[in-house]
């Protein structure tokens, strides 16, 4: 990302992209680059997804006013991607997950560029690593009838209100007499995070290796239609212009993206998911949390 024409600030779909964003934009693809050279080393498939593939395939680039990249993997390339990015990461960069960093509990893997801040309420309450992150998504098999298919998404969605009401409960605005049970259970068992984490997982990678007909995002499992797609889908990956690279896109993207999307060749500015984020990439996560601690005791 070394072209100073890529930093200007511009005017795209009649929303301006300022040049603190391309800087954040560039330290993102920066990492997108790591994943593709590791993924290409030993054998891994993975594609845009989201937002980002939106970008790839109707805008050549980044949504205007996105913030972020969305990966996802089928769960056999997931978890050995996850076995291998440690060690192969460059310096500077680290890989997020329930098993690498303390606290750390999302249903997906983050890869964060520990030299920058990026970070929600919720990550900054956790206290891990809060550099500017990408999202890499498993995909998993699921069951071809679709009465065995809401089973295991019912099971899959309750032992995720489970674990995160265990080990999140303190985040919770509006306490229930429900979550409250759950939370007490939870104490009392002392079961540690990660061996919960691991239980949940084997839950949703339950049909990993088997030849199902369909896959699905298990991270927004609760919109169980939009976020069910075809496994032929991921068959094979193309690769569409994005920026100033190519990045790869599944075969069937628009089965994939008019699924969740419907008409998504149409522009439609929306807020994104990470509500409330801080992006700064010009400063380290410590140095930021340091001068907003000195800040507040002025």
């Amino acid at each position: 990302m070394e072209e100073r024409e890529f930093y200007r600030e511009e005017v795209r779909c009649g929303y301006t992209v300022t040049e603190k964003m391309k800087k954040v934009w560039a330290v993102q693809l920066a990492m997108l680059d790591e994943v593709e050279r590791i993924c290409g080393k030993y054998g891994l498939k993975y594609f845009a997804d989201s937002g980002t593939l939106i970008g790839a395939v109707r805008d050549r680039g980044y949504i205007p006013w996105d913030d972020d990249i969305d990966l996802v993997m089928l769960r056999e390339d997931y978890n050995r991607f996850m076995s291998v990015a440690p060690a192969e990461l460059k310096e500077g960069l680290a890989l997020q997950t329930a098993y690498t960093e303390k606290n750390y509990l999302r249903g997906h893997a983050q890869i964060r560029d520990s030299r920058t801040t990026g970070f929600n309420s919720e990550d900054e309450k956790a206290g891990y690593n809060c550099g500017i992150f990408i999202d890499i998504f498993p995909l998993d098999g699921m069951p071809d009838g679709k009465l065995a298919a809401k089973w295991w998404a019912f099971q899959v969605k309750f032992a995720w209100t489970v674990l995160y009401t265990w080990y999140r409960y303190d985040y919770y605005e509006n306490k229930t007499a429900a979550g409250r049970l759950i939370y007490g259970i939870g104490r009392m068992l002392k079961i540690p995070m990660k061996r919960a984490y691991r239980g949940y997982e084997r839950l949703c990678s339950r049909y990993s290796g088997k030849a199902t007909r369909r896959v699905c995002d298990t991270v927004f499992i609760r919109q169980l239609e939009k976020n069910t797609w075809e496994r032929n889908w991921f068959d094979r990956a193309v690769y569409l212009p994005f920026e100033n690279r190519r990045i790869p896109a599944p075969e069937g993207y628009d089965g994939r993206l008019r699924a969740e999307y419907g008409d998504y060749m149409k522009p439609a500015q929306a807020p994104t998911l990470h509500g409330g984020l801080v992006l700064e990439p010009e400063i380290r996560y410590e140095e930021y949390f340091a001068g907003k601690r000195g800040r507040g005791n002025t």
